[in-house]
């Protein structure tokens, strides 16, 4: 059924036309001239119009002028007389006007026939239109799915920077243009270990961390990748190297100062360590470029990690790499724990800060500041003989596992014991685990039996221990690490050195916040 208007002057005519196409079922509206017609038009919308060519007011050619501006979309059929032929060619210029039926009509049906066609071209019409408009959108879909499928094959899945392949591509393609730029390559700091004690999950949470704090830190030039399991590349067009040390610097900085919570609160610290390496030195080779990132990121590893080390050449042929280190052999040996552990290195740096600060404390000479010096760099090279499934573990170690940890005591005796000129610390080193209650390792001693270095040793290495940041809890505040020092003493540690141990990293504190507000 369709929606027609009928516009004709004759009204017997007009009744006729009426009652047969109500027969066939339409919805039919009448109209004695074009001026009636058009004012219907105005107000609905008809599936198709029958129209008379010379009607008073208005005509035929002006209703279908008219209707051209307020129903564009409407089909018309139109009557004629057979003198007026030539209105009907006209008519059939306008582009609406589908059909024509020449008056008197001979046979009543035949306008069923032309109004049948004529609703049948204007469904077939709109079926077009709907198809058409359906493939677009399908066309529009598409676009953006391979929009979509291009960016993910560009960028890694994770973390939403690019990947692997397109960093490596965009590097190319840069030195390609002889650009002047620096590349940071960044590598997280015992990631494996966070995987093993808080899951793949909690793993995955702290490379999209990083990837946002590398996002919020790098200028908006930089090209951001991850081109490893936890390893990522920063591109820095335009940028010389101490420019890019300074974004280094302040990505771990941010890295620090927003550390992750796990569900249950717990403060979650990660480290990143950073190679880097510029054209202006290494220049436009992309090898030779992150191959030299890279040996600058290894000297962040080898330092402990949460390091910023940049690439610079070495013009004296004379100097092999152990003579970049002031002390080649004892450099070699931490470095080989280091690689198996990196928070040994890290950790051993660290007491030894607060070995120092308490032989300065008690006003021993400068011959025996260095010998707790060298003492602490090496007071646990002995780990290099403990099993990595040991010195690795995250979590409690067994009695098993704690009887093989201890080991690395006597371990570190015998091969301080062996090289030259290192036999003054060997108290020092043999003695760190000892306690004053005499329920230490390795010999048990007690008291005064536990040479002095020995004690002071141990009080330094229990209080880095505790302050430290591990991959699975943060360390303890220094204040609180202190009155765990205090609970110690008489039992753990020497009752005589603890209150100058906490003494003197006390008045540190003051001097550093002093400092601080000064500056």
């Amino acid at each position: 059924m369709a929606k027609i208007l009928l516009a004709d002057d004759e009204e017997g005519l007009r009744m006729l036309l009426s009652r047969q196409l109500k027969r066939a079922g339409h919805e039919v509206t009448l109209a004695e001239d074009g001026l009636v017609a058009l004012e219907h038009l105005q107000k609905e919308k008809f599936d198709l119009v029958v129209s008379d060519m010379k009607m008073p007011r208005l005509d035929g050619m002006g209703l279908l002028a008219k209707a051209a501006e307020v129903a564009p979309d409407t089909d018309f059929i139109i009557l004629t007389g057979h003198g007026n032929l030539e209105n009907a060619v006209e008519a059939f210029k306008t582009g609406n006007v589908y059909d024509y039926l020449l008056k008197p009509l001979d046979d009543i049906n035949e306008l069923n026939a032309v109004v049948d066609r004529a609703l049948e071209r204007k469904y077939l019409r709109a079926e077009n239109s709907r198809l058409v408009a359906e493939l677009q959108q399908r066309i529009a879909e598409l676009e953006e799915a391979h929009k979509e499928l291009a960016r993910m094959a560009q960028t890694d899945g994770l973390t939403g920077l690019l990947n692997h392949r397109t960093i490596h591509g965009k590097l190319q393609e840069l030195l390609e243009r002889q650009k002047p730029l620096s590349v940071i390559l960044v590598d997280t700091d015992d990631f494996k270990r966070l995987n093993d004690t808080y899951g793949h999950l909690m793993g995955d949470i702290a490379l999209r961390h990083i990837a946002d704090i590398l996002q919020n830190c790098c200028p908006r030039e930089a090209f951001l990748g991850r081109c490893g399991g936890d390893e990522f590349m920063v591109i820095l067009p335009g940028l010389t190297a101490a420019q890019a040390m300074e974004v280094a610097e302040g990505i771990r900085h941010q890295i620090i100062e927003n550390p992750l919570h796990t569900a249950e609160g717990n403060r979650l610290p990660i480290r990143l360590c950073f190679g880097i390496a510029d054209t202006a030195t290494v220049g436009f080779g992309p090898a030779g470029l992150i191959t030299a990132a890279d040996s600058a990121l290894y000297e962040s590893k080898r330092d402990g990690g949460d390091r910023v080390s940049l690439y610079v050449l070495d013009d004296d042929p004379s100097r092999d790499d152990l003579g970049r280190t002031a002390y080649s052999v004892l450099d070699g040996l931490v470095t080989a724990v280091d690689r198996k552990d990196r928070y040994t290195r890290a950790h051993s740096e660290h007491m030894t800060q607060y070995a120092l600060t308490l032989a300065k404390a008690m006003n021993m000479s400068e011959n025996v500041c260095e010998i707790v010096r060298v003492a602490g760099l090496l007071h646990d090279v002995g780990k290099i003989g403990v099993p990595d499934s040991v010195l690795r573990k995250p979590g409690k170690l067994t009695d098993e596992e704690y009887e093989i940890m201890k080991t690395h005591v006597s371990l570190s005796a015998a091969i301080i014991h062996g090289l030259p000129n290192l036999s003054d610390i060997l108290d020092a080193v043999a003695h760190h685990h000892e306690r004053w209650d005499g329920k230490g390792y390795p010999y048990g001693k007690k008291g005064e039996e536990i040479p002095l270095l020995g004690r002071i040793m141990a009080i330094a290495d229990a209080f880095s221990a505790m302050t430290m940041d591990r991959p699975y809890r943060a360390g303890l505040d220094i204040e609180t690490a202190l009155q765990e020092i205090e609970r110690g003493a008489g039992t753990q540690f020497d009752p005589n050195l603890v209150p100058i141990f906490v003494r003197a990293v006390r008045e540190q504190l003051k001097e550093q916040e002093a400092q601080r507000l000064a500056a």
